[in-house]
């Protein structure tokens, strides 16, 4: 048996790794990890999620302050207002003009400039309208929502806090398969093939083995690593298994 110190990287901590011939050492790893930041600038109103939540996919994790955004909406509102009815006249006006103009009672130039005007009442008309559509998404943002169903492992939030743009809020975490990343040498990588089974063996539960598949194969050597990256995923539906776990991966005798 021979030892190595190997950095998994994605739980950022260099551990000792143990390789034999037909199993490696690995550690558990959320299938997924997210940090929820704000889009928006604001105060935070309201939080309810902490360390340990379930959190359902479009559950809203922090509300922030939205008096700012009711009057920008009341303010676009009032400009789409105005401009509507600017529409109203100026399109009055272009029918008269066009009676005038059949008539020969205005010139081409006078009925062409009520023209050019009406058009211009129209393209306001829709500019205010994207400006009120994105007041309301603006405050639709103020309402920070999970990207996905998981278990909320970090919460960087307080009451009455000042959010900026990209504020890291909380870790969300997907537990319900997890993933073991490791490294093998070059003889071994080419005994194994993504979909091959393996055993996934958990010492901290009384060496509890479970069902696993090999997911990732790395295609390549990354220099400064210690071998080819490999990851297994486990299916994790009752959340037993913990980020953070040691994980023994074991193959068949025709394995590596």
């Amino acid at each position: 048996m021979m030892k190595k110190y190997l950095c998994l990287g994605l739980l950022f901590v260099c551990s000792q790794v143990v390789y034999a011939k037909d199993y490696a050492m690995g550690y558990l790893a959320p299938i997924r990890s997210v940090t929820v930041s704000s889009e928006v600038t604001g105060i935070v109103d309201e939080y309810s999620s902490e360390i340990g939540d379930a959190i359902a996919q479009g559950e809203v994790l922090v509300k922030l302050s939205i008096v700012d955004n009711l009057l920008n909406v009341k303010l676009a509102k009032a400009e789409l207002g105005v401009s509507q009815n600017e529409l109203i006249t100026q399109e009055k006006q272009l029918q008269r003009f066009a009676s005038l103009y059949k008539t020969k009672g205005i010139s081409a130039s006078d009925y062409d400039e009520q023209n050019r005007v009406t058009t211009l009442s129209r393209a306001q008309v829709e500019v205010d309208k994207i400006k009120l559509a994105m007041a309301q998404r603006e405050k639709d943002k103020s309402e920070i929502k999970a990207p996905f169903s998981g278990t909320i492992l970090k919460r960087n939030v307080e009451l009455g806090q000042f959010i900026p743009s990209g504020e890291a809020l909380y870790t969300l975490v997907d537990l319900h398969k997890v993933k073991v990343q490791f490294h093998l040498l070059e003889s071994d990588i080419l005994a194994t093939k993504v979909g091959d089974k393996v055993s996934v063996i958990i010492p901290a539960l009384n060496n509890k083995v479970m069902a696993g598949k090999v997911d990732i194969l790395a295609p390549a050597f990354e220099a400064g690593e210690p071998g080819f990256l490999v990851e297994v995923v486990v299916d994790n539906p009752e959340q037993i298994l913990k980020a953070g776990m040691q994980a023994k991966v074991e193959w068949a005798e025709q394995g590596v």
